[in-house]
């Protein structure tokens, strides 16, 4: 019987190993782990929130209604809050945070990736030249990441026509405001240590 249960586990145990580090992923996924490269890192991601907050604060861009008072639409599909979310969270003094930095970046960078294409697709020459410039310098500088990596977005769509379009822009921005927080408090812990 003992023979048995030892051959069942050590089996087990070979079949998870496989499984968990077989797993095939995307394509141009990354198989090393990311780190923040570059100095300036701080800096952009400060850059980044800057300007995120300043096209948030131009009226012309969401005539017909107050875009403070609308709700934010964050993108959640990457998981970003709960990847970037220390374990041990707890606000005992005197704790070191623990967090998968290489999840945590990877989340980070999937979202920029998909922001850059969601404001890429705006034909709006204060949004290209604040936001998605920004996003290109963040991904460019700190993750290694060409431009060329992300496709252009598959239409351009001119969002100054519809309220409901200038609305949905309005809280996709807040959204990515909300993330470039997340992005700045991670760039911070992370370049601290």
């Amino acid at each position: 019987m003992l023979p048995r249960v030892c051959n069942y586990l050590a089996v087990s145990i070979l079949c998870f190993a496989l499984w968990r580090f077989g797993n095939a992923g995307p394509v141009g996924a990354r198989e090393s782990p990311l780190s923040l490269t570059g100095t300036t890192c701080n800096a952009l991601a400060r850059s980044l929130l800057w300007n995120v907050s300043a096209v948030l604060a131009m009226d012309h861009l969401f005539s017909g209604f107050d875009c403070t008072q609308q709700n934010a639409e964050v993108h959640i599909r990457t998981q970003t809050m709960s990847a970037c979310t220390p374990q041990n969270s707890g606000c005992t003094h005197g704790t070191v945070l623990n967090i998968d930095e290489n999840e945590c970046l990877q989340k980070i960078l999937e979202d920029l990736h998909y922001y850059r294409k969601t404001f890429g697709a705006y034909s709006n020459s204060e949004l290209t030249k604040t936001v998605v410039r920004s996003i290109d310098d963040l991904m460019q500088n700190c993750f290694s990441v060409s431009v060329m990596d992300n496709p252009p977005a598959e239409e351009s769509m001119d969002y100054q026509k519809s309220f409901q379009e200038r609305l949905q822009l309005c809280k996709v921005l807040k959204g990515f405001n909300l993330r470039a927080i997340t992005i700045n408090r991670v760039f911070n812990y992370i370049l601290a240590k």
